[in-house]
């Protein structure tokens, strides 16, 4: 096990000119001088010679040439040795700086870096180090140094814990499977190319992504695991029967775009978190969530934002190409090429920024799933496609031939046939995306974020990006104990009315008046083992292996997923994910309607009655079943956060008078197509 305390930062020394300074004076205070207003020089060696994990804690770019560096975000990182010391590193993972006579530590010297960068410093420090007076030589000459160094007595008790920096971790882990990569491909590819290992990167995405997660899971991993893992996966290819069968020669080419096109996003996202690691950290994001949200959605806008430039790159690989007789990794490292020539770290950090100036917050965790399909529900009603045939993609039949159960990962991709959630055997279903998914496979998933707002531009940035039909939209809620779902408690059939009214797909119906199709069809509604609607279901989740299935009672996390959402371009779900948050939490609703409720609970099977009923038939929402609605939403949100809102009352108003107006569309939509007034009955 790795230390408690230690936190692997013995990597750099604080240096200062040498010039009339008492350095006696220095080392005895410097103990006692917890901050400075002199600029300084930094001694980097280990994993601070990383650009990307420089920037990440202190917020500037280290530059290999002076004429890249300005003095003020980009600093020149020179050669020096540090004499006198060297490198250990007792678990195989972490350096530390020990006295040797005849060793000598190579690193770099940069500065003089602004004062208050001392505080960074100080907080990417653990207590397995000292700080002591060294000398550095350079080919300028020698210059007085303060080095961290080994503390042999914290590191005699230390070890056997787990370190707490993640993010020098990950960089380690990384070096560690890259190494592994580069012997593979040395072997298998006969190649030593950057780009060719970045390709191998995404082909076996699905394996690292599990390596890392284990690895922070269990507080370990061993390089004996990672190269078997790796290398008990076979390279993903085209299979060999792909080349002769006619359905898929059809449609290659459209499998092949979106193979380049997510190549791309996964390469964009992978640069932006290394480029903006300092500003995503200082973004205050909670490690409750998915840790790549705002990246990843910055890295779909950014793709959304160039598309002429996608396409135009995506038509010029597939003509040098073609779309037959390559394996698999030519086209992913093609990918891998092509998001070089789209990223602009200018345009990267102009998302950041527009990210932080418009994210708000909340109390409650939230998630989504994404389904598409060509041909909406047939797919799964019509599994063979005699009769609905989908041109593009053909339901997704050939999903996992072309490696996309891979590279989808880091959005949650999969195949949903809504009976197996993954299987080798070709099959046709949703293509789904489970935001915040850790693993498809072991049901290990985090919320995304618990912003309204963020939530609906992540949901929007991903219909944009892919270029197939959006069909629904499941909202997770994570709730702790106080906001736990009641068993068999139903919303009123008045505000189910209001929800289908403001995301059920409402259409006009063939013989006049309208209908809701997510209720009138058969897209929600399921007859085995019996009559059920997928409207809301209660669950438990895991966010990482060591938990048992299901969330554990003690933790008092419960998810509510609402399922009944249609996925369109046109909803705004900023305030319905506003009002579900509202309502679950002032009437806490439970599943609804499982088949056992239907069977046994006559009451529940009367109002689902009803409320399909409506659906097949809409008639108006009266005045008062729109403010019975809005009402609990207002309720709801207005005890959030330990019975006090966890947004502005502000905010909260502007979300009621959007649904508010949404609603009064509804009836508008209605009353133009003939649909009855509203009946005076009962709601519940």
């Amino acid at each position: 096990m790795a230390p408690r305390s230690a936190r692997g930062r013995a990597c750099f020394a604080f240096v200062r000119p040498v010039g009339p300074i008492q350095w006696d004076a220095v080392s005895k205070s410097l103990e006692s001088r917890s901050t400075s207003t002199t600029p300084f020089y930094l001694f980097a060696y280990g994993t601070l010679l990383n650009p990307m994990v420089f920037r990440a804690v202190l917020g500037y770019r280290l530059v290999a040439r002076q004429a890249d560096a300005d003095g003020a975000s980009s600093f020149h990182g020179r050669d020096a040795v540090l004499p006198g010391y060297r490198k250990i590193s007792p678990d195989g993972m972490y350096l530390y700086a020990v006295p040797d006579e005849q060793g000598r530590i190579r690193g770099c010297v940069t500065g003089p870096l602004p004062a208050e960068s001392m505080a960074a410093l100080k907080r990417y420090e653990g207590k397995n180090y000292q700080r002591v007076q060294v000398k550095v030589l350079t080919a300028d000459g020698p210059v007085r140094a303060v080095a961290f160094v080994g503390r042999d007595k914290e590191l005699s008790h230390a070890f056997g814990w787990a370190f707490r920096d993640p993010l020098k971790q990950e960089v380690l882990l990384r070096d560690r499977i890259d190494q592994i990569l580069l012997a593979d491909e040395i072997s298998q590819l006969h190649t030593d190319e950057e780009l060719t290992r970045k390709a191998l990167w995404e082909l076996h995405g699905l394996t690292i992504r599990d390596l890392i997660r284990q690895h922070f899971d269990s507080g370990g991993i061993s390089k004996f695991a990672i190269q078997q893992a790796i290398r008990d996966e076979p390279l993903r290819d085209f299979p060999g029967d792909l080349a002769t069968d006619p359905g898929a020669c059809q449609i290659g080419r459209a499998y092949l775009t979106m193979v380049l096109r997510q190549v791309m996003f996964n390469q964009i996202e992978d640069r932006l978190r290394d480029d903006l690691r300092y500003d995503l950290d200082r973004m205050g994001l909670s490690n409750r969530f998915y840790e790549r949200t705002v990246s990843a959605l910055c890295a779909l806008r950014l793709l959304n934002a160039r598309g002429p430039l996608v396409a135009a790159l995506v038509d010029d690989i597939l003509g040098r190409q073609g779309a037959d007789g390559r394996r698999l990794i030519d086209y992913v490292r093609e990918g891998v090429i092509g998001a070089l020539k789209i990223y602009d770290p200018a345009d990267a950090a102009r998302e950041i920024r527009f990210l932080r100036a418009h994210m708000g917050g909340g109390a409650i965790p939230l998630g989504a799933e994404l389904e598409f399909s060509n041909t909406g529900h047939d797919v799964i009603a019509d599994p063979s496609a005699h009769l609905h045939h989908d041109r593009q993609y053909d339901g997704f039949l050939y999903f996992r031939d072309y490696g996309l159960d891979i590279l989808t990962w880091k959005l949650g991709g999969h195949l949903d046939d809504h009976r197996v959630k993954t299987t080798p055997q070709r099959r046709r279903g949703f293509f789904e995306l489970a935001l915040g998914s850790l693993s498809v496979e072991a049901n290990i998933s985090k919320p995304i974020t618990n912003d309204p707002w963020l939530l609906n531009q992540f949901i929007h940035a991903v219909m944009r990006f892919y270029d197939v039909a959006p069909h629904s939209l499941h909202i997770s809620l994570q709730l702790r104990s106080p906001n736990r779902p009641t068993p068999d408690r139903p919303l009123p059939l008045s505000v189910m009315k209001c929800l289908f009214a403001l995301s059920g797909d409402p259409e006009a119906a063939p013989g006049g008046g309208i209908r809701v199709s997510r209720l009138a069809g058969e897209e929600i509604l399921r007859k085995e083992p019996a009559t059920h609607m997928l409207f809301s279901d209660t669950s438990r989740r895991r966010s990482s292996d060591e938990e048992e299935s299901g969330m554990p009672a003690s933790r008092g996390r419960w998810v509510q997923q609402f399922k009944f959402l249609r996925l369109s371009p046109r909803y705004n779900y900023e305030p319905i994910i506003m009002a579900l948050k509202g309502l679950q939490i002032h009437y806490t609703p439970g599943s609804f309607l499982t088949a056992q409720q239907y069977q046994s609970n006559p009451k529940l099977a009367e109002l689902f009655a009803r409320l399909r009923a409506w659906g097949c038939n809409a008639d108006r929402l009266s005045a008062a079943e729109i403010e019975e609605f809005l009402s609990g939403v207002y309720q709801g949100l207005m005890c959030e956060h330990r019975g006090k809102p966890a947004h502005s009352t502000a905010y909260i108003a502007y979300c009621l008078s959007r649904l508010r107006d949404d609603l009064a569309g509804f009836n508008r939509f209605a009353e133009a197509h003939g649909a009855a007034a509203p009946k005076r009955t009962a709601t519940r």
